[in-house]
């Protein structure tokens, strides 16, 4: 018996100071607080390649070229507008827009994807919503929605034999295939006349590059300067944009056959003197 109290005595002891050891046993011992993990940023839904200067027009000019549209008719979506309010055209800080509209009631809005090729000086910004989903559905990486929003500029009519502005390219989103089945192209060059007489669009030549149609040409002849319009085979946005009578902006989207591609879309900026 003398034997077992002993025993006893001694787990007793050692139990008494275990609970000493993890803080066991009541009293004034803190509890321990366990720090939370660093919680995973979110994946930004839409991400931008490249920047453009804001442009601080009210209203804004707008060509929006929708992937849903062809060379021989123009999407519901399809914009070519000098007066669009600025409240309803949202840009990043980098200057990609993500949504044009004229009304609440008619917005177009990127929700998720990326917005390349954007760049701008001011007067005016461009880009292509690619690889995710609007509110006029989803596009794949090679396809493309193709916007310009500028400074309204309304030319002047000036009379007389010569009267013409020469424009050249400046800067352009890369050709897409409306079908989606070939990588993005390239503008190979743009060019285009200015009749002061009307104002008209005398001429324009586009000269784009994709998938295996190196030269794939557009030649348009006497249209309107513009709104959106379809000739010689092509379908065409045109705005005039910036702050200079003797040097206007040409911003034009387009819709063009290809050999091999199929229709073919794009925004180029041009300018003129």
């Amino acid at each position: 018996m003398q034997k077992t109290k002993i025993a006893l005595s001694i787990v007793s002891a050692a139990a008494l100071l275990t609970l000493a050891a993890c803080g066991g046993g009541g009293g004034d011992s803190a509890a321990v607080t366990q720090q939370p993990a660093t919680p995973t940023p979110p994946t930004p839904s839409i991400t931008v390649q490249g920047s453009a200067a804001a442009v601080q027009a009210d209203p804004l000019a707008v060509v929006y070229v929708p992937h849903t549209e062809t060379s021989t008719r123009p999407a519901f979506q399809s914009i070519s507008h000098a007066a669009f309010p600025a409240q309803y055209q949202k840009a990043t800080q980098s200057g990609a827009y993500t949504q044009v509209g004229i009304d609440a009631n008619s917005l177009i809005t990127l929700t998720s994807g990326k917005v390349v090729d954007v760049t701008g000086n001011g007067d005016y910004a461009i880009g292509r919503w690619t690889d995710g989903s609007s509110t006029i559905g989803a596009v794949n990486v090679n396809q493309g929605d193709h916007y310009a929003v500028g400074t309204p500029l309304k030319l002047l009519q000036v009379l007389g034999i010569g009267k013409t502005l020469a424009c050249t390219q400046i800067a352009s989103t890369s050709p897409t295939a409306v079908s989606g089945n070939f990588p993005v192209g390239k503008l190979n060059s743009a060019t285009a006349v200015i009749d002061l007489n009307g104002p008209t669009l005398q001429t324009l030549n586009l000269d784009v590059a994709i998938g295996s149609d190196a030269h794939a040409t557009a030649n348009i002849v006497g249209t309107v300067l513009n709104g959106v319009t379809q000739s010689n085979g092509v379908l065409h946005h045109v705005q005039t944009l910036g702050t200079s009578q003797s040097q206007p902006l040409l911003a034009i989207g387009y819709a063009m056959p290809t050999p091999s591609s199929g229709d073919v879309t794009g925004v180029v900026i041009l300018k003129c003197q």
